[in-house]
């Protein structure tokens, strides 16, 4: 699906001539908005005019002064989409020193020209122009200036505003300001402690609306759970009511004319040829249920389609018809979504389109609708159930979306209008680590570890990926780079998948570990929790914001059992360690046992993700204290010499 780029790539710049030339001289930046800073955004000016139902006008002016390196690689450069919709008008910028001179106009020969083209799996007429002053040439502190303007026929999407989307940029001014022909209808929403919007009338009568933010300091650094960004980041989202796009027409009032909107232009381009209707005949034979049909078919489509991003004038939101898929075997998400749905169509599966924000932690406005997906998938609707599919994989389990689609909201595209509805979620008790592992110890501390690991639901996705897109020695090389141990010598692994409704995957090791426990003397120090997951300590204990433990990574159950052959003639020096931790986060459980010289370990962790008050930060670091200093804990066995 077609992103934002020509509109909402860079939400910076307008005209100098439209809105004067203020003092850009380093020494007027107030010292408060230099604290922390990489860099200062002067002036930051948005216009989005609003010609007709079918096309507006942008116009973007930046004006940072760069203060250092990592200032510079964030705001040095330009960059500006266009494509069949957008056409770049104008492009043009200055550097200032610090004094505020302008000492460098930007060049044509300094604005780059590049096409996403027609390679690999990307089939674009997509271009972006990259303009710079070129990086390292010039003392800190300056300032870059970047105009331009682009002229846009894509209605669909009306810029949203983001004016403090930098955590290491302050912000002088910044202002969005959207002409509209007087009485045009259009929506907007403000999000995150925006000012609220200041409406006015033109000379010429038309309609103006404006939002304004001054002397925004750098943000409070948070380096450890913050919230997604659409929860934290002042921003003013706006949409059309009623557009125009080539010869299609719509609006974007509510989900359900949204809905509308793509229903009717992707109508009629689920037609399969008669010899695809009569293999997918072939393929359900046998299948006595419908959800054994919905897994036959999606496991054909697998098998024989790949996926090629496909992103060719309306092509971003209009799909490749069916008959086309069947007879290449490939497209992008909304062919082979198309595809696989006029296959189970055929089959008698009642099913639709979904539209969906794909990528990890991703989210919508649901209070705004608005084009605000990325992504295709399908949802077949089988016995009160449903049942969801991944087209663009040739690997995913049905009804499995994991990280990329899982755990949100999502449109379904019906006939006579959607719906909003959420895709599988996944809590901790699905997310499951289960380790097993036998250690022999020799009295030196060496040891031999086998372990045999399942992952499920999120956890097992890592493991997946690897065995799926990496060979046998890259899977090795991963795999120690991520067992939790110093020093290995990791002799045999494999990874299996588990075929059933629930991914899995077990990992099997076998290795050689130097100081596997730690000899001191006549004393051997073995650590209950060897290669348990561990877990990181913020930096601060309090925090005035709400803060987020990502769902993808803080949903979880890890269960782990080491079992550890002690060296005959060593013997129990101190008690045997026992924890057990309960929180609002979650709970943590050690036990440990010996009999005739095998000593068990069992550990459990539950960690619930999810938002929690700032109120609540200092009790999850405590949490985390206490399960790192239970972790810690050793068990001492001491040479018996008689």
């Amino acid at each position: 699906m077609r992103n934002l780029s020509g509109i909402v790539l860079v939400f910076l710049l307008v005209s100098a001539k439209v809105w004067g030339q203020p003092d850009f001289n380093v020494n007027k930046i107030s010292p408060s908005l230099l604290e922390k800073a990489n860099a200062v955004v002067r002036l930051d000016e948005t216009s989005w005019e609003i010609l007709s139902k079918s096309e507006g006008r942008f116009k973007s002016r930046s004006v940072v002064t760069i203060l250092d390196e990592k200032g510079e690689e964030e705001h040095g450069g330009l960059q500006v989409g266009y494509d069949k919709f957008t056409k770049i008008v104008d492009i043009s910028g200055n550097l200032y020193d610090a004094q505020g001179k302008v000492v460098k106009k930007l060049k044509n020969a300094e604005i780059e020209d590049y096409g996403y083209g027609t390679s690999g799996d990307n089939i674009s007429d997509a271009r972006v122009k990259l303009a710079s002053f070129g990086k390292k040439s010039y003392a800190y502190p300056y300032t870059v200036e970047y105009i331009y303007e682009t002229r846009e026929k894509n209605m669909m999407f009306y810029p949203k505003w983001l004016p403090v989307i930098s955590s290491n940029s302050a912000v002088e001014k910044a202002v969005y300001r959207i002409k509209s022909p007087a009485g045009f209808k259009f929506r907007y929403k403000e999000y995150n402690g925006i000012p609220g919007v200041v409406k006015s009338t033109d000379t010429d009568g038309s309609d103006i609306y404006q939002w304004k933010i001054e002397n925004h300091k750098v943000p409070e650094k948070v380096d450890f759970f913050p919230l997604p960004i659409l929860d934290r980041t002042p921003m003013v989202m706006v949409a059309p009511a009623e557009f125009e796009i080539q010869e299609y027409q719509g609006n974007f009032n509510s989900w359900e004319d949204l809905s509308k909107f793509y229903y009717t232009l992707n109508a009629g381009r689920d037609v399969l040829p008669p010899t695809t209707i009569s293999e997918i005949k072939t393929v359900v034979k046998g299948a006595d249920t419908d959800r054994a049909k919905i897994d036959a078919i999606y496991k054909w489509m697998q098998a024989r389609s790949r996926y090629v991003s496909i992103q060719l004038g309306i092509g971003g939101w209009q799909t490749i018809d069916a008959l086309t898929v069947a007879g290449k075997g490939y497209g992008d998400c909304k062919a082979l979504t198309n595809f696989t749905l006029a296959a189970l169509r055929s089959a008698g599966i009642t099913c639709y389109a979904a539209l969906i924000r794909a990528g990890e932690e991703e989210k919508i406005k649901t209070d705004f609708p608005s084009s605000q997906f990325n992504h295709v998938i399908a949802c077949a609707i089988v016995a009160k159930d449903t049942v969801w599919l991944e087209c663009t994989s040739q690997t995913s389990t049905p009804n499995f979306m994991g990280t990329f689609t899982g755990g949100r909201v999502a449109l379904l595209v019906m006939p006579n209008g959607g719906k909003l509805v959420q895709t599988p979620d996944y809590k901790t008790q699905h997310n499951m680590r289960v380790s097993k592992g036998n250690v022999n110890l020799d009295e030196s501390g060496d040891g031999t570890i086998d372990v045999q690991v399942r992952y499920a639901g999120l956890q097992q996705e890592s493991r997946r990926s690897v065995m799926y897109n990496t060979n046998k020695e890259e899977q090795k090389k991963w795999l120690t780079n991520h067992i939790n141990l110093p020093s290995l010598d990791l002799q045999r692994f494999e990874l299996l998948e588990e075929k059933g409704l629930e991914p899995g995957i077990t990992e099997s090791l076998t290795m050689n570990v130097r100081n596997c426990a730690t000899k001191t003397g006549t004393r051997l120090f073995v650590k209950p929790t060897l290669l348990s997951r561990p877990f990181e300590l913020p930096a601060m204990s309090e925090r005035t914001a709400d803060f987020y433990l990502p769902v993808s990574e803080y949903n979880f159950t890890d269960l782990d059992t080491m079992s550890y052959q002690i060296p005959p003639n060593y013997k129990l020096e101190t008690t045997l360690p026992a924890f057990q931790l309960n929180s609002t986060f979650g709970s943590y459980e050690l036990k440990t046992s010996l009999d005739n010289n095998r000593l068990i370990c069992s550990r459990r962790v539950i960690i619930n993700g999810g938002r929690y008050e700032s109120k609540d930060f200092a009790v999850w670091v405590d949490f985390l204290k206490k399960i790192r200093k239970a972790d810690r804990a050793q068990i001492v066995f001491v040479e018996n010499k008689q």
